[in-house]
């Protein structure tokens, strides 16, 4: 059985001999107990007062009762709804009011998704290993499939195809319609690894994962045969926790290339068609990156917000207001403003030509553990205590 603890931040995965050995009881143990030590509070940066040179609106606020403290689950947006999930539920709202459209309660607790694709169907996973496939317009279950593993992260959908990524590093190629396996694909997961995965990429007749043991791997979309595989980052260290490598963030394809970060590790540009490595800096991050032409954008472990150079990933800024925060994979908005969220509930939105805060609102007490989606000028958050907010920019 796998288990889950919390060592400081983010959330860890354990093998049962890992447990065993280290006298585990085998529920969620803080980190302090585990290595007989205590998490150093160090207080917060005070946050710099902000003169808005953007003005924002907030649309509406919704109790969607998909609260989850420790979720990764990312809404999707819909034609006509945002698509949230927590906890074992998973609801619709409208997209322009606010108001249910629908609500599913399925039993198990979501770990995985939500995301669709090239038809009407939406997809997600539960820590019980199944794959679900429903109605994007009513939330009816059209079909669900057992992966005998947690499931971490899904794909969008694309040619008939989905792949769900499970917690024992495995890709799942699955049918849209029908949820039957076309493929399977596995990497080898260390000891202990952070709690969480990539969402898989599909881009051109490919599918692009990352995985635990530090490498990023392409694989043919419909039949999961094997096109490269990348080494971003080797394991090094004393101690297993050093020796963490993840590739858990949000993965960028941007044209030919693909950015990427690793946790203790390296943020790299990457050749999409081959896997080569055009370049590699020290990074560590656990957020993953967002990028255009003009800049890519990611944070660090420490909460900085950088700006690097996409041909050579040299910094063109880094903030350092939001440390210890624990920001949310910064997200463009438009060419010179993205959005980042943070544990304590601020929606911080940042100029990329210089790195200063634009403007700033109050989202969901809570705070925030998943990045927001933006829907052209429009912006979506949900937070842990299940709060979601839209946010229009002007």
């Amino acid at each position: 059985m796998n288990k889950r603890l919390s060592v400081l931040k983010p959330l860890l995965w354990i093998t049962p001999l890992f447990v065993s050995l280290m006298g585990c009881s085998g529920q969620s143990v803080p980190g302090s107990q585990l290595f007989s030590q205590k998490e150093k509070i160090i207080p917060l940066k005070v946050l710099k007062e902000v003169k808005p040179t953007i003005v924002l609106k907030t649309l509406w606020q919704v109790q969607t009762g998909s609260a989850s403290a420790n979720s990764k689950i990312h809404p999707f947006i819909g034609t006509h709804a945002v698509i949230v999930a927590g906890g074992t539920n998973i609801s619709a709202w409208d997209k322009s009011s606010g108001k249910s459209i629908w609500k599913n309660n399925i039993g198990e607790s979501i770990s995985g998704g939500v995301n669709g694709g090239d038809s009407p169907i939406i997809f997600l996973g539960t820590d019980h290993g199944n794959a679900l496939a429903l109605d994007e317009k009513t939330g009816k279950t059209l079909w669900i499939k057992h992966l005998n593993a947690e499931i971490l992260s899904v794909s969008t959908a694309k040619n008939g195809r989905v792949v769900f990524r499970t917690i024992d590093g495995k890709l799942h190629g699955l049918s849209t319609q029908s949820g039957d396996i076309a493929w399977q694909q596995q990497q080898l997961t260390p000891v202990l690894s952070l709690y969480g995965a990539s969402v898989p990429v599909l881009a051109g007749p490919y599918v692009i994962a990352g995985f635990d043991n530090g490498k990023l791997a392409a694989y043919e979309l419909q039949k999961g045969s094997p096109i490269w595989e990348a080494t971003l980052t080797l394991p090094r260290g004393d101690n297993e926790l050093d020796r963490m490598v993840d590739v858990d963030g949000k993965l960028k394809a941007l044209g030919s290339a693909m950015f990427t970060t690793s946790f203790h590790g390296r943020v790299s540009g990457i050749d999409l068609k081959t896997g080569k490595i055009h370049w590699a800096k020290k990074h560590s991050s656990y957020t993953g990156a967002d990028a255009n032409p003009d800049g890519i954008y990611t944070a660090d472990e420490a909460g900085n917000i950088w700006r690097l150079e996409p041909q050579t990933g040299h910094p063109m800024w880094k903030m350092d207001d939001l440390i210890r925060r624990t920001p949310t994979t910064p997200t463009l908005i438009r060419s010179n403003l993205i959005v980042t969220a943070d544990k304590k509930g601020h929606l911080h939105f940042i100029n990329t030509s210089n790195g200063q805060f634009a403007a700033r609102i109050m989202g969901d007490p809570a705070g925030y553990n998943v990045a927001s989606k933006v829907d052209r000028n429009k912006i979506y958050s949900l937070g842990r205590g299940g709060l979601l907010t839209a946010i229009v920019v002007k």
